[in-house]
């Protein structure tokens, strides 16, 4: 049996199941979402014992810290950033009435039988920010955008949602005109409802503007999806990205508040050694790799979050008009003065051109539920990266004013800091972990698969 005390001079016992934190009961998602064990798999127990009572507690018999407990592993650091096991429950599914999925395709698609197959879950938002601020959302006409039900959940049981307005007025003229029985889709208008959604979303936006939730709009829109599996479209690579269905469009400084998923492009502008083979100064060869360094970006104290925090070289929101590709072409230019030849805009996966390597890795990007320290804007963020090789005598330069300074950060340092430091924004721990390790130059990790898993976690859908 395992007893955890909550005084406040005992020290906490927690349980770290399979790698994840679990409630007493093993939920993970509204309704009836939950997983039952017949046995218990073995578990290891952590405990963190305050300086004051850990003499106590070794006359008992625990086993005293040892200085490698006070700071976090590697692994540690980069599961504490998904949040979907300790957040889920604060939180209600987005649904969008989407008649033309089929219940028995298979593109991914989180939808069940009957009539369920007629909603996709596309976000979630925070219980309390929908009662407090959503739900007294209205249009010019003072109709309001969301409104609360209920919806029967893929184990039949009931489960409270977040609706538009606009789609249940859709299909109350839809069943007055056809009827509900029978319905195979016919007459569903899905550009016009595109349209409505989108205006609808709009009006959000000028209602957080109004509420100072958000400080101003973004000059980017978000695409709004239907919730897919992480092993489907986003491991085909960025070319299926580009073929998502889009059921509306939000702004981006919008899209947090209603668990959007958040897209970003990365580019990674590395350093090699003079004395390597291949292109001059090149890693692109069958010896070992020796990158000299990575140029790390500064954001600029202007950032609405994570000022003065240590980015990859190029960070950039997707939009809903450009590929992946583009918009990393975009951004490069943009935040550090890249040129456009230098990265490839091609199907083939690598471009070299005098003294650069280009690198495609969009088809593997990284995938983790994210929050904002209070525990808001939960969230899935989908890293997708790109390397490229850059000459010794180049250096980037900050141009649209949102990267302060650059710095060319050794493979040593940057270890040093993944590991120990909090410089860098800790999102890009795992973004500028995925580099080192696919590199080949992190260094003394022996649970790489482990550290990989980590990175690419299955989404959460609170409902389907």
């Amino acid at each position: 049996p395992v007893f955890a005390s909550r005084g406040p001079s005992i020290g906490i016992i927690r349980i770290i199941w399979n790698g994840q934190y679990k409630s007493s009961n093993n939920t993970h998602y509204k309704g009836c979402c939950c997983q039952h064990y017949s046995s218990i798999p073995s578990f290891s127990l952590h405990t963190k014992m305050s300086q004051k009572t850990s003499k106590c507690a070794s006359y008992a018999g625990a086993a005293t810290t040892t200085s490698s407990s006070h700071t976090p592993s590697l692994l540690k650091r980069i599961r504490a950033l998904d949040k979907s096991a300790e957040l889920s429950q604060r939180y209600t599914a987005l649904v969008l009435f989407h008649p033309c999925c089929s219940s028995n395709s298979d593109n991914g698609i989180n939808v069940t039988s009957a009539s369920d197959s007629l909603y996709v879950a596309v976000g979630h938002a925070e219980t309390s920010f929908i009662n407090s601020t959503l739900i007294h959302c209205k249009n010019e006409d003072g109709d309001p955008i969301f409104v609360k039900d209920k919806l029967s959940n893929e184990f039949g049981v009931m489960t409270e949602v977040l609706r538009l307005h606009v789609d249940l007025q859709t299909q109350k003229d839809m069943n007055q005109s056809q009827g509900r029985t029978g319905y195979n889709g016919d007459g569903y208008n899905s550009a016009k409802l595109f349209q409505k959604r989108t205006s609808a979303f709009e009006h959000v936006t000028n209602h957080l503007l109004t509420k100072c939730v958000i400080s101003r709009k973004h000059a980017d829109v978000y695409p709004i999806c239907p919730f897919v599996k992480s092993s489907t479209i986003d491991r085909s690579g960025g070319s299926e990205h580009d073929k998502k269905v889009v059921l509306a469009h939000v702004n981006r400084s919008t899209a947090p508040y209603l668990g959007i998923d958040s897209v970003g492009v990365h580019l990674h502008c590395y350093v090699c050694r003079h004395e390597e083979g291949g292109v001059t100064g090149s890693c692109d060869n069958k010896k070992k790799p020796s990158i000299k360094g990575v140029w790390l970006a500064k954001r600029a104290p202007t950032k609405s979050h994570h000022p003065n925090y240590w980015d990859s070289t190029v960070a950039g929101g997707q939009p809903a008009n450009l590929s992946l590709i583009d918009n990393t072409v975009k951004e490069a230019q943009e935040e550090a003065g890249v040129p456009a030849e230098w990265i490839q805009n091609e199907s083939t996966n690598t471009t070299i051109t005098p003294n650069t390597i280009f690198s495609d890795h969009t088809h593997d990007p990284l995938t983790m539920t994210t929050a904002k320290p209070d525990g808001t804007c939960l969230k899935r963020s989908v890293y997708y990266s790109c390397d490229l090789q850059v000459p010794h005598d180049w250096t980037p330069t900050p141009v649209d004013g949102e990267v302060s300074e650059f710095k060319l950060y050794s493979m040593k340092e940057l270890d040093e800091e993944l590991r120990f430091g909090n410089s860098v924004r800790p999102a890009m721990r795992a973004v500028l972990l995925d580099f080192m390790m696919r590199h080949g130059v992190l260094m003394g990790e022996q649970n790489s698969n482990e550290l990989r898993d980590a990175m690419r976690q299955e989404r959460l859908i609170l409902w389907r």
